[in-house]
């Protein structure tokens, strides 16, 4: 008994000698900033088990010791700093060196997205679009929403196809960027409007040239990035509801957001939002057929922490639109009398349902996203995407072709892209890049009907590299090279009299593969070398103002649309012939930004010009008479073009002290706060384009326009906002005569001779919207109530196709009422 008692006592102290032996066991290491490596001090690193908090000394190092073997949770932070959670597992004394990441980065893009004039890190001209303006187009298009920046403008096709125009350029010189992805939608025609539904946007930035290089170089008019909301670490569950109705289209828009993010990096996103709107009116008649019904859905699941993460998106647009319907035309007298009369010939009663002439499009984009951030060197990303784009188009057609599609094509399209960025420096950023695009394009050929843009294999593959240095605080210095190669391989029909009327026979006889009764096959085969360089440098005066200057060179493709276009485009109603001897666009640009920010006074001026050589252009020819109708003729053509302009905006804000309910505790007297009474918001816009060859007008050049907006904040009552806004559009007085003669019968039957006047634009016009906005302080909602053309007036946009058969839309209130949660 009294030995076991001995081996008992023996195991006890050797087991405690054992112990104390291990517990002399130390956790060393520094710690660092993650992406230049400099030493923190004075950063906390807070041991839970222990319950004891240790600090860095100058040099980054810390030290912890005394620790038994065994598992320890870690709370590092430091000021400025994300805090740092980590699980270390102590079996021998351990180095560990810890990088934590400064917030600098994301304050400065609070700071941007503030300050909506510029973007205080580049010398290129941009600007931002907030939340609270996107939300007030939840029920409109984002071209609709893009117009309200200066220099942007719309062209259209009724009220319901609208694409961006940034500086007089648009289709496929601009590139829309959602979320990282760069959409590929048949963008090149002029009716192909983006299929993105605004709802997913938190904001909007519009780059006004050719500097978005990681997106692509041939971007010459400027690159429009849709940015979702930001991900954030904290378990929460938020998002937001919108609905809408409106009087003109008789429907009305529903939106929901919502957003799941975990403390663990975890997140979840989805936004759905259908749209439903009948024929619109003008304010003299019902525009028959411009109704649309729209679907769309956008989802997110992904992983996300400051050092890696990885992310799946998939977006759905589904859209049908009625076209108007008095612009297809039966024959060339009823065309002359349509265009020249200034009334639609064709006026039904309201309807919600949509007939031919219309679209149907349907859109599907799935992108993978992974990205890792090296301690000491920055960020690489890798994406994929595959997107699918279905297109079709319905003419009115009789007997068995009744209801049958015209037009339907589809567009598959897969990107891949490496994207690395050096941020280690303190001054120095650098940015590097590679991508691949595959894209094929399938029409249908069971149509019926000639194919408008044929069967083709595209193939693109770019590099870039950019580096913006800040030598001091008052300057900042950039500049990016981009090369691209891009080869298209199309297989097409030409009817034989056209290939030869055209020269093709003589110009590109290696294309022709066979004849097949009074056609001709062709592999046309097209190879282009891009290249765009930008550089720029931003001087800060001081805290209020700043000047940049910014030179660009770039390269553009002709696109599909321009090379092989061959029919009739039954969404505008008119004949496109394309052109096979198209060469590559070289654009020249200067782009020059002042902005300003003086006490109560923010303002920017943005003068520049841009010298395009081998421009395409698509203009009316004349008149030809098909099977189905007689329809305008428009044909692509290459000239080298001029273009300058000046772009102009300002907010004021007018203050007044407001007496508060509180007393100040120390001097026991009354409270006055600062609280903002007006604001008020001007932009003005102007463009010149000239035909340098034959030193005529461009043609579809944005006329000189003059928005104002004046806000009554806390109009009458707490929390009631009042808005009066004005849109000053000047007429065009710079067109080229492209006027043409047909030969029509008159009265008693003979042939007289009529001028299509296709070339003279409208009038300038001036609309007044108005509106109210409530928010309930507790409920987090709100309730917008707006009434756009105020007045009822009659005006025709010059950059809508649908101006030569109808006036535009007539009054318009929308009640909206928006719910965050």
């Amino acid at each position: 008994m009294f030995t076991k008692q001995l081996v008992a006592m023996a195991l006890f102290i050797s087991f405690c000698y054992t112990n104390a032996q291990d517990c002399d066991l130390v956790l060393k290491g520094k710690i660092v900033d993650f992406h230049d490596s400099q030493p923190l001090e004075l950063a906390q690193i807070y041991v839970v088990q222990l319950q004891k908090t240790y600090t860095s000394t100058g040099d980054g190092s810390y030290l912890i010791p005394d620790l038994c073997p065994g598992i320890y949770e870690l709370s590092v932070s430091h000021f400025d700093c994300e805090i740092k959670k980590l699980s270390i597992e102590i079996v021998a004394n351990k180095t560990l060196n810890i990088a934590l990441e400064h917030h600098v980065n994301e304050l400065e893009q609070v700071k941007v997205i503030a300050d909506v004039h510029d973007n205080h890190a580049s010398t290129q001209s941009s600007t931002r679009i907030n939340k609270e303006t996107i939300e007030t187009y939840s029920g409109a298009t984002l071209g609709d929403a893009l117009s309200t920046v200066a220099g942007v403008s719309s062209l259209k096709t009724g009220n319901s196809v609208v694409k961006p125009i940034v500086h007089g350029l648009y289709g496929s010189r601009v590139a829309i960027v959602n979320d990282g992805l760069r959409q590929q939608d048949q963008e090149w025609g002029i009716e192909h409007a983006p299929n993105i539904d605004v709802n997913t946007a938190s904001s909007i930035q519009v780059i006004k040239g050719a500097s978005a290089l990681r997106y692509g170089g041939d971007a010459i008019g400027g690159t429009i990035l849709i940015e979702p909301s930001r991900i954030i670490s904290k378990d929460t569950l938020n998002g937001h509801v919108i609905l809408q109705g409106q009087t003109n289209g008789r429907g009305g828009t529903a939106t929901t957001t919502v957003n799941n993010y975990r403390q663990s990096g975890w997140y979840q996103q989805a936004t759905l939002t259908y749209k439903k709107l009948g024929d619109y009116d003008a304010p003299n008649y019902v525009l028959s057929n411009t109704g649309s019904e729209t679907a769309a859905a956008n989802l997110a699941l992904g992983f996300k922490k400051f050092e890696y993460g990885a992310s799946l998106k998939y977006s759905f647009y589904n859209t049908e639109i009625g076209i108007l319907r008095a612009s297809h035309i039966g024959n060339a007298s009823d065309l002359v009398r349509s265009i020249n009369s200034g009334e639609p010939t064709v006026i039904n009663d309201f309807t919600h349902d949509i007939d031919v002439p219309k679209q149907e499009v349907a859109h599907h984009g799935i992108q993978l996203n992974a990205y890792k951030r090296f301690t000491g060197l920055g960020k690489l990303s890798l994406d994929y995407s595959f997107q699918f784009n279905n297109r079709k188009e319905f003419d009115i057609r009789r007997g068995d072709n009744a209801g049958r599609a015209s037009l339907d094509i589809d567009l598959q399209t897969q990107n891949v892209s490496l994207y690395g960025l050096i941020d280690r420096f303190e001054k120095t950023t650098y940015e590097v890049g590679i991508d691949y695009m595959n894209q094929v394009n399938s029409p249908d050929s069971s149509t019926g009907v000639r194919r408008l843009i044929p069967d083709y294999n595209a193939n693109k593959a770019g590099a870039f590299a950019s580096v913006t240095h800040l030598p001091s605080e008052n300057w900042i210095l950039d500049a990016g090279l981009r090369y691209d190669y891009y080869k298209i391989d199309a297989d097409k029909f030409y009817l034989q009299s056209r290939w030869e009327d055209l020269g093709y026979d003589q110009q590109f006889p290696e294309f022709e593969v066979n004849e097949q009764g009074n056609q001709i096959l062709t592999n046309p085969q097209f190879d282009y070398n891009l290249f765009a360089f930008t550089a720029g440098a931003k001087y800060l005066f001081d805290d209020h103002y700043d000047l940049a200057i910014n030179l660009s060179t770039a390269n553009r493709a002709p696109n599909p649309s321009e090379l092989f276009s061959d029919g009739l485009h039954h969404a505008l109603a008119t004949i496109e012939l394309g052109r096979l001897d198209l060469k590559k666009e070289q654009s020249f640009k200067i782009n020059t930004t002042l902005h300003g920010n003086v006490g109560k006074l923010d303002f920017e001026i943005n003068p520049y010009v841009n010298f395009i050589n081998d421009y395409v252009q698509l203009v009316p020819t004349g008149l030809e008479t098909t099977t189905r109708g007689a329809f305008p003729v428009y044909q692509y053509e290459q000239i080298d073009a001029r273009l300058y302009g000046i772009d102009a905006s300002a907010t004021y804000d007018f203050w007044i002290k407001k007496r508060s309910t509180e007393m100040n505790s120390t001097s026991n007297e009354l409270v006055y706060n600062a609280v903002k009474l007006i604001s008020f918001n001007t932009n003005f816009s102007y463009i010149h384009g000239t035909d340098s060859n034959n030193d005529v007008p461009l043609i579809d050049m944005p006329p000189a326009q003059w928005q104002n907006q004046l806000t009554w904040h806390d109009a009458l009552i707490e929390n009631l906002d009042f808005k009066l806004s004005n849109q000053l559009v000047f007429q065009q007085n710079r067109f080229p005569d492209n006027n043409y003669e047909v030969s029509i019968p008159n009265d008693q039957g003979e042939l007289i001779t009529s001028t299509v006047d296709i070339s003279s634009t409208p009038d300038s016009y001036n609309l007044w919207n108005a509106g109210l906005s409530y928010a309930f302080a507790k409920a987090n909602t709100k309730i917008n109530l707006t009434v756009n053309n105020l007045f009822n007036t009659e005006y025709r946009n010059y950059l809508n196709r649908q101006r030569f058969y109808a006036d535009d839309v007539g009054r318009d209130i929308q009640l909206q009422i928006l719910y965050n949660f």
